[in-house]
C-alpha cells in the first residue's frame, strides 16, 4: 500500500539510498544526489516538514526535500533533489509528492516556490517559464528548466528577481561523495548519452 509521510530519521538511509538509485548515471556516471540530501539535512535552509517519503509498505521508493532560498529578499521556498525508484517510476509517484509538498507549503504560508527542473514536466503542477515571470538566477541567467509558482496570487506580477538557493546545493566534494558511496550497494558507473556533469 502506498502512502506519503514526512520525512523521519527511520528512513534516513533507505531513502538515500532510493534517491541514489533514482539519479544513477542520469547526469553524469554515477550521482550525487544521494550525498546532497545527506548534507542537506544539516544545512539551515533545509525544511524537514517539507521534506516527504512515498511508501510502498514500509519501504522508500521516492522522495522530495524542501529548502529555503531567496528570491530578492524574500524567503521562498524551493524542492530538490525529488527522485523515485527506478522500478517505480511512470506510477505517478513523484506527482503525488510534488502536489503534497505545495499543499503543505501553501499551508505554511510560503509565498512562492522556484525550483529548477525538467521543464516538460512541472507545468502540470501549475509552474510557469523563467521567462513570463521575469525569474533570474543570481548571475543574472535565464533558461527553461528555471520555473516558478504562486502560492499566493499575484505575487509574481511586476516582482521580476533573483533566486538564490541555499548554498548546501553548491560544491558538493567529489572525494566525499565517493566516500559516502561505500555505505551504499555498489552500483556500475557507466558514461550514456544526456549526461552533462563531468
Amino acid at each position: 500500500m502506498l502512502r506519503i509521510i514526512k520525512e523521519t530519521k527511520k528512513y534516513y538511509h533507505q531513502a538515500e539510498e532510493c534517491i541514489q538509485r533514482a539519479f544513477w548515471n542520469v547526469y553524469m556516471p554515477g550521482c550525487e544526489e544521494h550525498y546532497l540530501v545527506h548534507k542537506m539535512r544539516n544545512s539551515p535552509n533545509y525544511v524537514s516538514n517539507l521534506s516527504f517519503l512515498a511508501l510502498d509498505n514500509d519501504y522508500v521508493v521516492g522522495a522530495i526535500y524542501g529548502s529555503i532560498a531567496k528570491y530578492n529578499s524574500d524567503d521562498i521556498i524551493t524542492f530538490g533533489p525529488l527522485g523515485v525508484d527506478p522500478k517505480y517510476q511512470h506510477q505517478g509517484i513523484g506527482g503525488m509528492l510534488v502536489q503534497e509538498f505545495i499543499k503543505e507549503a501553501k499551508k505554511i504560508g510560503y509565498k512562492a516556490v522556484v525550483i529548477t527542473g525538467v521543464p516538460e514536466y512541472y507545468p502540470r503542477f501549475g509552474f510557469q517559464d523563467c521567462y513570463k515571470l521575469g525569474i533570474r538566477m543570481d548571475d543574472g541567467t535565464q533558461f527553461p528548466a528555471l520555473m516558478g509558482l504562486e502560492l499566493e496570487k499575484g505575487y509574481f506580477d511586476n516582482n521580476p528577481g533573483i533566486f538564490k538557493e541555499a548554498a548546501v546545493f553548491f560544491g558538493l566534494d567529489r572525494n566525499e561523495v565517493e566516500k559516502y558511496n561505500s555505505l551504499f550497494p555498489p552500483l556500475e558507473k557507466k558514461i550514456l548519452p544526456g549526461q552533462w556533469k563531468k
